[in-house]
């Protein structure tokens, strides 16, 4: 375990950008499970890579699996190099138990059973076992209440994004613009970070430019959020941990690593 983490940390250093991908990589692992079930990370996006909300996932894969060492399993390894990717990157160090037992097949992408109310709006009703960016507020909270996490910790887990990239169409080939194919997008020139000050620093700055942006003092290409990144100071709860989260960075990375021993359990 100690040695997969040295590892991870030295490919994070050489390779900044890493840190995000390899974080998401667990995180995308660890939430897509089945009703009912508390185990986190088990290495069943080895057979999920295809899906696309997994899109960019199979490079990070690799370089992990060509890090591991064969006696430890797959769901510990990505477990490991999400905690190893945000300590490298400034963030908290995350001890983790070992003896997860990996999966054979792939998790399901649909609930069993929907998560809705009477009078809901469609973006509220939860039917996915990843997170849909179109969720609202009450989406969001349902999604992760799922999963046992409190609003604290489900804010502290988006602040992950503060070491994410995501793709955009800026100088793509007219081919692809025309045809916008999986490749395309995997091979997409220009990825933009979800908060553009500290993009590969594990730091509080996300929970800052929400508050920027929700004050409308943003500068163009400070940040590049989803629509579920914005929710966060749209609702009143969610939005008092946004505040402590900026103010307190020992907070966050508090809260952060409490959820993310939780996420992989």
């Amino acid at each position: 375990a100690l040695e997969l983490r040295r590892a991870v940390a030295a490919t994070v250093r050489a390779e900044p950008f890493l840190g995000g991908a390899f974080l998401r990589l667990a995180f995308h692992d660890a939430v897509r499970r089945r009703d009912g079930e508390a185990s986190g990370a088990d290495g069943s996006i080895a057979y999920e890579i295809p899906d696309a909300e997994n899109m960019g996932l199979g490079k990070p894969l690799a370089r992990l699996e060509a890090l591991r060492p064969p006696a430890l399993g797959l769901g510990d390894a990505i477990a490991l190099a999400g905690a190893a990717a945000v300590e490298a990157a400034g963030g908290p160090s995350i001890p983790l138990a070992l003896g997860r037992r990996d999966a054979a097949v792939a998790a399901p992408r649909e609930l069993g059973r929907p998560l809705s109310a009477p009078g809901d709006e469609s973006r509220d009703v939860v039917t996915k076992t990843m997170p849909q960016p179109g969720l609202s507020t009450v989406g969001i909270r349902r999604y992760f209440r799922r999963l046992g996490f409190s609003d604290a910790e489900l804010v502290a887990l988006m602040g992950a994004h503060t070491l994410g990239r995501h793709n955009t169409l800026l100088n793509m080939t007219k081919a692809c613009l025309r045809n916008l194919t999986r490749g395309c997008l995997e091979a997409a020139p220009v990825r933009a970070p979800f908060e553009a000050r500290s993009p590969d620093a594990f730091d509080n700055a996300y929970f800052v430019a929400l508050l920027a942006w929700d004050a409308r003092t943003l500068e163009r290409g400070e940040a590049n959020f989803i629509p579920t990144d914005v929710a966060l100071v749209l609702d009143a709860k969610f939005r008092a941990h946004v505040v402590a989260f900026a103010r307190s960075e020992p907070l966050f990375r508090a809260t952060f690593a409490r959820a993310y021993r939780k996420l992989v359990r």
